[in-house]
């Protein structure tokens, strides 16, 4: 059976307050503007923005894959942290969060991944990715550039 990958942290400075930082990764239909892979959200149920329990539908690609998953907002703290649960085909994949706090005059970003794949989704992932944390690490470090630079900007 394949073991849960440990987790992914990144984290940059960034030359701008957290609530600045905040209006881009507070929510995920705005992550949009910075991930090189999600390129669309959707909120579902009504819902027209986070908050716990919310759920939403990311669509993303990687070369000429395209594929969807439904995520659950797991915690939502405004200016300070969200994460959200990502399942793939009924099946948990990860936790992704951003954690915002304040370092100097700026704001620290950290991005987490956490591996929550059954062994079955473990299996379907391969065929996507050989080394999800490595894919997950370069992905997650040029969202952080990208979002300095747009908050710098």
């Amino acid at each position: 059976m394949p073991e849960k990958a440990p987790d992914v942290v990144v984290s940059e400075v960034v030359d701008a307050p957290p609530s600045s930082v905040w209006e881009v990764v507070g929510d995920p239909a705005r992550i949009v503007e910075i991930s090189p892979e999600t390129y669309a959200v959707r909120w579902l149920g009504g819902v027209s923005g986070p908050k716990p329990g919310a759920r939403f539908v990311g669509w993303n690609r990687k070369g000429l894959l395209r594929w969807p998953t439904t995520s659950t907002i797991a915690e939502y703290e405004p200016h300070r942290t969200i994460s959200w649960d990502v399942d793939v085909v009924g099946q948990s994949v990860a936790r992704w969060s951003f954690t915002l706090e304040p370092e100097g005059q700026g704001t620290r970003i950290v991005q987490r991944w956490q591996d929550k794949r059954t062994a079955l989704a473990s299996l379907i992932g391969k065929g996507r990715t050989t080394d999800s944390p490595s894919h997950n690490r370069a992905g997650m470090q040029r969202t952080l550039q990208t979002l300095k630079r747009r908050v710098e900007g």
